[in-house]
């Protein structure tokens, strides 16, 4: 299996899962990682890189673009 990338980074766990879900619906499999601290100990989501969206190498760039579009 390959090793996730991060594409793009959010202050918390709403934005990232609106934003993973996005991907999924234009076929860009997605996953969110981080949401279980921001919900728990918010204060270390600036200290962790925030709550990341994670997708394959392969997917990166698609993603980015989706995501910025």
């Amino acid at each position: 299996m390959d090793d996730l990338v991060t594409a793009a980074s959010f202050a918390d766990s709403a934005e990232a899962e609106l934003a993973c879900q996005r991907l999924e619906l234009e076929g860009v499999r997605a996953f969110v990682i981080g949401a279980q601290t921001a919900g728990v100990m918010p204060y270390l989501v600036g200290a962790t890189g925030g709550v990341r969206v994670q997708v394959r190498p392969a997917d990166l760039e698609r993603a980015r673009e989706i995501l910025s579009a």
